[in-house]
């Protein structure tokens, strides 16, 4: 019953979804912002239907879809990092500044946008009212917000065709019936596909399917869909069907809320959204006016007919325009330069998809020092490609021919029609070609030494089309990527030889150091063995004695370490006691580090053994840090707890979870975003900030993670996970 007509699905494979240029106005310059909060930035993308659309789309793509789908606006931000949010949101504006010069989507959405938000907000509240969990209300606003997203994919692919077809819709229900005749099919069903291409086990896409249903036919449905169909009447309705008692009460009925009560709702619903678009500065529209405004005309273009600019001086222009409009594009990919070349490659990814509605594309780069191309490392794309290699051999294939020559190759060329190479084949196939009219667009990505990489699309014949009239704009993508590409090698070479001298002049320096410091230790070391030897027999006081001689030794295993060159660690294999060890260390630093300052030290180790595969001396620096830096940054009277938790499950590993928190003020936005790297002295000064990055190193090389929470005011908990041991030694 949701079958969409393959001419329907393959023009709108693009998704490109036109954004309120308000509301993705605002989130650029949140976005761009270093205080910005994920919550604010949810906000935003929560008003806006394209822009919900395409970071859920993102998301829940495989480069994002770690651990599980992303259900909410919020923690699809979280899942993407601010770097990416921000790339989306830069391709939406050049994407919209590209289609305004084309003039391919001449539209008014204000009074699409009112109607998407009224049912967003009505259904959230009707969801509230139901008593239903945070979760399934959050759901109700988004299958609101979304609802009619079927009718911007179509207008997005179909252009003309569909703008024809709205400016003959008077209202929703109009639009329903002039589309079925033409399309075999209408918005409600392809906003489903939308949200069914997320592979969430929500039964939003079904609500959305559901919505323009009759009353009885949604009357035994799931809440969801009786929740969203409730809202959508009621937004819809003018005020004299209210006056219907029958068709008010079946809707009553139909979530269990009383009429009166539900007009409360829907007028306090009402005025939340013309709020909003005052703040926003959207033009007002009238009640009746839901459907997006196609100005277009008969005769104006459509997405896949933009005039072709043939001669030189409209090239020149189009291309220079390319580059003017996505050169912001390249800080985001570049980021601040502490990245891999992964990281970047996703945003890239994800960037071309969304500019050029491709949805199956693929990056290939060029191995240093080899004639070769290879998909491997670059999160996301499928496993045959991260196994394939393509020898850069002219007329070996026609992605080594694109690559070699610096010019896009295509399998639609006439020049190009002969049996294809293997690797073109395989590459077809790795992209999911499904039927014949499936081909290769590849678009080489060209550095100021020679050949970076390729960009391959698997596009259908439509597609094929519509992308060869926008190749100024691809090449000028490649050529951005190709820049970043080598500016982020460069960058990261020149961090690593500053880091290798550095490196250097520090062991000097370390060597001359532990040869002073060996002497004195050496002393100390002495000496306590003759205290030892004078003082009485006792057990506590042998404990201490341990305790101190153990201490004196990690001192000098440390300090030995500074001149030697960093060797690989072999993982450890005994079985620590990490109960055991927290308590030893209580007793050792609880006065000098807490109880001297006035503060509260609480642990709580765990009533079953915890025997982690760790190394002594390495756990034990990592906590001491740890609770140097609570201590530090906590007043007296606040408390900070440790805890061992053992059999911690995590992507089907055991590990032992060794948790420090306090209750102190939390930590600035500035520290949270370079945690683990050491603090600029000028700007903090008394404080180096040595002491996390050695624990993220500590932490690293014992095969363990680390985890950070801290909110203004609420104190900053750190979790480190070590493996689990699986024996005990004896």
């Amino acid at each position: 019953m949701n079958s969409i007509p393959g001419p329907i699905l393959r023009a709108i494979e693009s998704l490109h979804l036109p954004a309120m240029p308000q509301i993705l106005l605002r989130f650029l310059e949140e976005a761009g912002s270093e205080s910005a909060s994920v919550d604010t930035l949810a906000q935003l993308v929560m008003r806006d239907p394209a822009l919900s659309a395409r970071m859920l789309t993102v998301a829940n793509s495989a480069a994002f879809r770690r651990n599980g789908e992303m259900r909410g606006i919020k923690q699809s931000l979280m899942a993407l990092g601010t770097r990416m949010v921000r790339t989306i949101a830069s391709c939406l504006v050049v994407q919209s500044v590209f289609a305004r010069m084309s003039d391919a989507r001449p539209q008014d959405l204000a009074g699409f946008w009112r109607h998407s938000l009224f049912v967003a907000e009505l259904a959230r509240a009707t969801a509230a009212e139901l008593q239903v969990g945070e979760v399934e209300c959050e759901e109700a606003y988004l299958a609101g917000l979304l609802h009619d997203v079927g009718q911007l994919v179509l207008l997005g692919g179909l252009g003309k065709a569909y703008g024809t077809l709205l400016s003959r819709s008077q209202s929703e229900t109009d639009l329903v019936g002039n589309e079925r005749p033409v399309l075999a099919t209408d918005h409600a069903a392809v906003g489903a596909w939308v949200v069914d291409q997320w592979e969430l086990p929500s039964l939003m896409a079904d609500a959305i399917l559901f919505h323009h249903w009759d009353l009885n036919q949604v009357a035994t449905a799931d809440r969801l869909t009786r929740i969203l169909w409730a809202a959508h009447f009621a937004t819809v309705a003018l005020e004299p069907a209210w006056s219907v008692p029958a068709e008010i009460d079946g809707v009553s009925a139909l979530i269990g809320i009383e009429t009166a009560r539900f007009r409360v709702l829907r007028d306090e619903a009402a005025r939340r959204v013309d709020a909003m678009a005052t703040a926003l500065g959207v033009a007002e529209a009238p009640a009746e006016q839901t459907l997006p405004q196609w100005t277009g005309g008969e005769g104006a273009n459509g997405a896949d007919e933009e005039p072709a600019a043939e001669d030189a001086e409209s090239r020149l222009l189009a291309t220079a325009s390319a580059m003017a409009a996505m050169q912001p594009l390249q800080q985001n990919f570049i980021g601040d330069g502490d990245g891999d070349d992964a990281d970047m490659l996703v945003a890239v990814r994800e960037s071309a998809r969304i500019l050029f509605g491709v949805q199956r594309l693929a990056l290939l780069l060029a191995l240093p020092g080899q004639a070769t191309l290879s998909g491997a490392g670059i999160g996301g794309q499928p496993a045959a490609l991260q196994r394939l290699e393509i020898v850069l051999k002219s007329g070996a294939s026609l992605c080594a021919d694109a690559a070699l020559s610096c010019q896009p190759r295509s399998t639609f060329d006439t020049e190009n029609a002969g049996s294809p190479a293997p690797a073109d084949v395989q590459i077809a196939r790795a992209l999911g070609g499904a039927s014949g009219s499936d081909g290769l667009l590849y678009i080489p990505i060209c550095g100021p030494q020679g050949v970076v990489g390729v960009m391959v699309c698997g596009v259908s014949t439509v597609q094929h089309a519509r992308l060869r009239k926008r190749l100024a704009w691809l090449q000028s993508f490649a050529t951005l990527v190709g820049a970043s590409v080598v500016s982020s090698r460069r960058t990261r070479e020149r961090r690593q030889q500053i880091e290798a001298d550095a490196a250097g002049r520090f062991r000097l320096q370390g060597q001359k150091v532990a040869h002073e410091a060996a002497n004195p230790l050496g002393i100390i070391r002495n000496y306590l063995t003759i205290v030892d030897l004078k003082l009485p027999d006792s057990k506590a006081l042998g404990q201490d004695i341990a305790v101190l001689r153990e201490e004196i030794e990690r001192v000098s295993t440390i300090i030995r370490q500074l001149g030697e060159d960093a060797a690989p660690v072999a993982a450890p294999s005994g079985a620590l006691d990490l109960n055991a060890l927290v308590e030893g260390m209580r007793a050792l630093y609880g006065e000098s580090l807490f109880g001297s300052r006035g503060i509260t030290l609480d642990v709580q180790p765990s009533p079953e053994p915890a025997l982690a595969r760790a190394e002594r001396d390495g756990v034990k620096q990592i906590l001491f840090n740890l609770w140097k830096n609570a201590a530090e940054a906590v007043a007296p009277g606040s408390e900070v707890q440790t805890s061992v938790t053992p059999g911690v499950d995590q992507n089907g590993r055991r590990y032992i979870e060794l948790c420090v928190s306090d209750n102190g003020p939390g930590l600035p936005a500035d520290v949270l975003k370079s945690l683990y790297q050491p603090l600029d002295p000028a700007r903090q000064p008394g404080r180096s900030g040595l002491g996390l990055s050695i624990v993220r190193s500590l932490v690293d090389r014992l095969e363990g993670h680390i985890s950070c929470r801290s909110r203004a005011g609420h104190g900053t908990s750190f979790a480190v996970l070590l493996p689990e041991s699986e024996r005990v030694d004896g």
